[in-house]
């Protein structure tokens, strides 16, 4: 028996391959507990993504399409021009591709978009009616009061209720785009003075509208009176004032002559000479 040596109160010390078994290393915990618990969580995510995605595509369509100021055209038309189905969600409008899809129709003008939560919209779009006969190269264009082109003809059609418009110095025309002049100014003058004969609802009574001369505009009247207003300034009162002049005029029998309307609410009559 070997002696042991070993003091009194001492504990024996155990070398590195002793007790191995008894020894934890707290580092090396196993790790798969914490990725099934991420894998969880992600396939959690994904399913409510999903469940998101499915009540904004099948609960959010558009089921209410209500278009307004459209009478010559179907609401069917519109309704393909807009690119709206029943498949379009209330979050998938797109207000730029509708707009441009509808003016894709040159009679068509798209205004504005109002969505009506949770699944309508309402589409407020202006129709372009033909009002002015422009004469360019032996060509007849017809062109709405927003200078868009609508029509051309190689036989004259003048006698399809538009006014008749002189002056304008074209440098492009051609149909579904705006007229281009090389003086804006009398474009505009046409486009103004077209607005604003429509606005007083007296549009039918002009038959020829004469540009050539900015401060001496002429419009004459479908039985031929003639109306110098002068230049575009203030012509609420003077086309005012050339609609109270005809009618007093048609009233007395007068037909035909020369208003000179150029001052706002005064007006001078000259008839034709004999």
């Amino acid at each position: 028996m070997e002696p042991n040596n070993m003091q009194p109160g001492t504990e024996p010390v155990q070398t590195p391959n002793q007790g191995q078994d008894d020894v934890r290393i707290i580092g090396e915990m196993p790790r798969r507990p914490a990725k099934r618990g991420l894998y969880t969580l992600i396939a959690v995510l994904v399913m409510l993504t999903v469940a998101a995605i499915f009540v904004r595509d099948q609960v959010f369509k558009i089921r209410d399409v209500e278009i307004r100021s459209v009478q010559n055209i179907s609401q069917k038309e519109v309704m393909r021009l807009s690119g709206i189905t029943a498949n379009t969600s209330y979050f998938g409008l797109n207000e730029e591709k509708i707009r441009a899809g509808i003016e894709s129709n040159r009679y068509l003008r798209f205004e504005s978009m109002e969505k009506v939560w949770p699944n309508g919209v309402i589409l407020n779009i202006q129709e372009r009616q033909p009002c002015i006969n422009v004469l360019n190269a032996g060509i007849q264009y017809v062109v709405a009061s927003d200078g868009m082109v609508l029509e051309a003809y190689a036989l004259l059609r003048l006698d399809n209720g538009c006014i008749k418009t002189t002056g304008l110095n074209i440098r492009d025309i051609r149909v579904g785009s705006q007229i281009i002049c090389y003086n804006s100014e009398s474009l505009d003058a046409m486009l103004d003075i077209a607005a604003e004969l429509d606005a007083q609802g007296c549009i039918n009574e002009i038959a020829e509208m004469n540009l050539s001369d900015l401060n001496g505009i002429f419009l004459v009247t479908t039985d031929s009176y003639i109306a110098n207003i002068g230049n575009t300034q203030q012509l609420r009162p003077k086309i005012g004032t050339v609609r109270a002049v005809v009618s007093e005029l048609r009233s007395r029998g007068l037909k035909g002559g020369t208003i000179e309307a150029i001052v706002p609410g005064e007006a001078s009559y000259r008839p034709v000479s004999n």
